[in-house]
């Protein structure tokens, strides 16, 4: 089964990196030759031409949430075509998945898309926050446990 870990994220604005860091993690617990990593900042039908030909997809990306800092919780795909996008970048992701299933594009069966909650995303600096820098291992651990168990295998 090939399968993409996707990290989504801009390296230069803080935590908005955790996306881009913990698919770099994962990639090195659960890395192998059927598996690849790669790191964007792109939304919609970008992401969508980026899981096109892969079996699995684990697609981690960061929200602004600074009641939850570190949490990372798991987002059914269902859940998303529901979601109008307010991104400057055109349609969601949600969106553009039912778009690319309504035209038969070649996209995962399984799509497993991951939000960490984070402080600052706006802020210039290479950096994470001390209180996502000292989450990132547990959600990396939690994310690589998800695809051990029956609902992330493929």
């Amino acid at each position: 089964m090939r399968t993409l870990i996707l990290g989504l994220g801009n390296p230069i604005l803080s935590d908005d990196a955790a996306g881009l860091q913990a698919a770099r993690r994962l990639y090195e617990l659960v890395g192998g030759e059927d598996v690849d990593l790669v790191e964007a900042a792109v939304a919609g039908m970008q992401t969508v031409q980026l899981l096109s030909g892969y079996d699995r997809a684990v697609v981690i990306d960061v929200v602004q949430d600074e009641t939850r800092v570190g949490e990372v919780w798991r987002i059914d795909t269902n859940d998303l075509e529901n979601v109008s996008s307010t991104s400057s970048h055109g349609i969601g992701l949600g969106q553009a998945l039912r778009l690319a299933r309504l035209m038969d594009l070649p996209v995962p069966e399984q799509i497993l898309i991951y939000a960490i909650a984070a402080a600052d995303t706006s802020t210039f600096g290479e950096t994470l926050t001390p209180q996502l820098a000292k989450a990132l291992p547990a959600i990396v651990r939690r994310i690589a446990a998800d695809l051990a168990g029956p609902s992330g295998r493929g």
